[in-house]
């Protein structure tokens, strides 16, 4: 499992750093997949894009001119709001396990949609 692990996060890893995202669309299932709950696996999405997955990939885009510091910051300081009562909701039991699988599924179909619809 863990060698599994191993060679998927990879995987997911250049997922990341070429199209900037994945960690709950490709992270969280895999995770799931290995016998972890829901939260378990959303913790551990929500660790690697603290640091560990952010530096690295941050700086070669900082270094080649991609990064706005001023929209980065607005961002920031909305994601950690959303972020914050969202870990509220999941932590504190408000949501049942059901409906955030529902919930997720659907962000999943919906970004699968646009993706489809805006970029093929």
């Amino acid at each position: 499992m863990i060698i599994d692990l191993f060679f998927i996060s990879i995987l997911i890893g250049i997922s990341i750093g070429i199209i900037g995202g994945g960690g709950g669309i490709l992270f969280i299932p895999a995770l799931m997949y290995y016998n972890l709950s829901f939260q378990q696996a959303v913790a551990i999405s929500l660790f690697l894009n603290s640091i560990p997955n952010a530096l690295p990939g941050l700086y070669l885009y900082y270094e080649k001119g991609h990064f706005n510091f001023r929209i980065a910051s607005i961002v920031t300081i909305g994601s950690i709001i959303g972020i914050t009562i969202g870990a509220l909701f999941v932590t504190k039991n408000y949501i049942d396990i059901k409906i955030l699988y529902r919930i997720y599924t659907f962000i999943l179909a919906l970004t699968t949609v646009y993706m489809l619809y805006y970029y093929c």
